[in-house]
């Protein structure tokens, strides 16, 4: 089955996607406990209560690619048997230059529609790629979780 992606213009140059994505996640997906500035780079999210995640830069091309590896996962969920089911997975992120701004893909490389969480995970992507993320390269004010 494939796996998740979903794609998006921005009226932002590459190194603004970019940085976005890299450097400031808390302000546009949810509390991230560091940047990914060099290959090998982790960092912890999470959504409040037990769940959390740690990611870890396998990929940092500027202005072009960002890969995250899933290296941790602790997905605390009724809908969810499985607590390490993104364990493994990849954050794709791929910015390419177009009339307009910047086209923004992304992929979750390992989450697709047979895994019990893909209602529940689609359903944050959708929110937070076209939606928070977008709002916050447009005009700096995103969406994030707070909890």
């Amino acid at each position: 089955m494939p796996d998740y992606t979903t794609s998006f213009l921005s009226p932002v140059t590459q190194e603004e996607a970019y940085r976005a994505v890299a450097e400031k996640m808390s302000q546009w997906w949810t509390p991230t406990s560091g940047p990914f500035l060099a290959v090998g780079d982790t960092a912890k999210t999470g959504f409040g209560g037990e769940s959390y995640w740690v990611f870890r830069a396998k990929a940092l091309v500027p202005q072009k690619l960002i890969e995250l590896e899933c290296i941790e996962s602790n997905m605390v969920s009724e809908q969810v048997d499985d607590p390490q089911e993104w364990q493994g997975s990849t954050l794709r992120f791929e910015f390419a230059n177009e009339p307009g701004g910047t086209r923004l893909t992304f992929t979750h490389i390992g989450l697709s529609p047979e895994m019990k969480c893909w209602k529940m995970c689609k359903s944050g992507w959708d929110y937070y790629l076209p939606g928070s993320l977008q709002d916050y390269l447009k005009d700096g004010t995103g969406k994030p979780n707070s909890y």
